[in-house]
């Protein structure tokens, strides 16, 4: 097991215009890092690497929009589909907020507060 708090870190750059990466802080916890932008076009990538881990046995799933500088529709979509799923299959789905335009655009889409972490955590 190599040293440090991290069990396993991949990075995956689609585009330019997004970069993306998973972090595993613990064996049944995965943190997927989006900076960039989630768009029509990059939300499709996201998804490909946040349904798997939505389907597995991991007790938590976080998607860190820290690093995000534009939420679009596509991107709302994606986190309101995980947010209604993952309590059917037992996982805790966090989204960490990022920038002021992700966090209104966020709200827009009626995602209260009560499903965000601020960015700070």
């Amino acid at each position: 097991m190599p040293p440090g708090p991290e069990l396993y870190r991949e990075a995956v750059e689609i585009e330019s215009a997004l970069r993306l990466g998973l972090t595993y802080p613990s064996h049944d916890v995965v943190v997927l890092t989006a900076t960039g932008e989630v768009d029509t076009a990059t939300a499709p990538r996201v998804a490909a690497l946040l349904w798997p881990r939505l389907l597995t046995k991991l007790s938590t799933v976080v998607l860190d929009l820290s690093g995000v500088t534009f939420l679009g529709v596509a991107g709302l979509e994606l986190i309101t589909a995980a947010l209604a799923y993952a309590p059917y299959r037992d996982v805790e789905f966090i989204v960490v907020g990022g920038s002021t335009a992700v966090e209104r655009a966020l709200r827009a889409g009626g995602l209260g507060s009560s499903s965000l972490v601020p960015h700070t955590v």
